[in-house]
């Protein structure tokens, strides 16, 4: 359904056209001497001569299709294929920027002052914009020919395959068109009303230019939808409220069983680590040059506190017998004489 959906959009006349703008590179072009003639600002380029040849190739499809729609929405495509033109000139280095600018917006003006049936004229305003925001708003413009298309074509809010055809449009256009504004430069000044196409196409009216629409459900989903509660439900009484217990579902037993198990999961698996742990520490000590070197170090620093320890002892053999003799001293017996 997507597929022939997306047939239809490329069908639009505003994409037919701009799609067969890039087609005139195959056709001849032997009608451009008196336009050339008519501008003495262009050269005898010929990359320029290739583009006025193009340019004017394209103004004749843009006569025949703007009689059958908006001759708005038809100078807009062939402006930004005017500036995709402009930009691959300018980056193909075939030529001074201004004078590919020049000399074009003569021939156009040529172009327009010779189609007498036009209501009403397509300006030359190509902004020296960079190629971000260009095409930041070509894509903005793309969007709303395919959001009217599809509004004014099908009910959006009652077909469930054509909704979902519009939102994932609409998510793949707003992620296109930030990722272009996020590569403009903060130094970078426009116009903001260079992203108004029209009232319900902007911006500045984001609401109307992409709604987000809730797509109808289908019978799949229906049933897992639950059923509204009745107008005249009360709550119930304290007797009927109370009801036997029943048996916990499937569910609820698998996930407390999987709970149990994962508490004793993690004690055998402590336990595990422990015996691995000391079993590891095992053979290395009594396997390896490691343990070797460990009960070394060990034997050495056993002897040392065992001496360490014995002359702790011997001072204070020492200190006990010198505190003896001083305490006898003190208790011995003196013997007064009497004079005579």
């Amino acid at each position: 359904m997507s597929d022939e959906l997306q047939e239809e959009i490329n069908k639009l006349p505003e994409f037919t056209f701009s799609n067969n703008l890039d087609n005139a590179n195959d056709l001849e072009c032997n009608d451009i001497d008196s336009y050339m003639n008519h501008c003495s600002v262009c050269s005898s380029n010929d990359k320029l001569k290739a583009e006025i040849c193009k340019i004017t190739k394209n103004y004749r499809l843009y006569e025949q299709f703007r009689v059958h729609g908006s001759q708005n929405k038809y100078c807009r495509y062939f402006k930004r294929w005017l500036f995709k033109e402009k930009y691959r000139f300018e980056q193909n280095r075939w030529g001074n920027a201004s004078l590919w600018e020049n000399c074009i917006k003569c021939i156009w003006q040529k172009l327009e002052d010779s189609n007498s049936s036009a209501l009403t004229k397509c300006n030359w305003d190509i902004e020296n914009y960079p190629n971000s925001i260009v095409n930041t708003r070509s894509y903005l413009d793309d969007f709303c020919s395919i959001k009217e298309y599809l509004e004014t074509t099908y009910s959006l809010n009652t077909n469930r395959d054509k909704c979902l055809f519009y939102n994932k449009k609409r998510q793949y256009y707003l992620k296109t068109i930030l990722r272009y504004i996020a590569s403009i430069s903060p130094t970078t000044t426009f116009n903001q009303n260079y992203f108004k196409i029209h009232e319900d196409c902007s911006f500045g009216n984001f609401e109307k230019t992409f709604p987000e629409i809730i797509c109808p459900c289908n019978d799949t989903c229906s049933k897992d939808e639950k059923p509204k509660a009745e107008s005249g439900a009360t709550c119930p009484s304290s007797e009927s409220a109370l009801e036997p217990l029943v048996e916990a579902s499937q569910e609820i037993a698998a996930e407390h069983t999987i709970t149990n198990f994962s508490y004793n999961g993690i004690f055998v698996s402590s336990a595990i680590t422990l015996l691995v742990t000391v079993f590891i520490f095992f053979v290395l000590c009594r396997f390896s040059p490691f343990g070797t070197w460990l009960y070394s170090r060990l034997k050495k620093k056993n002897i040392l506190l065992k001496s360490a320890d014995d002359q702790i002892n011997e001072d204070f053999s020492e200190f006990s017998l010198i505190n003896t003799e001083r305490n006898l001293e003190k208790k011995r017996p003196y013997i007064r004489y009497e004079p005579y």
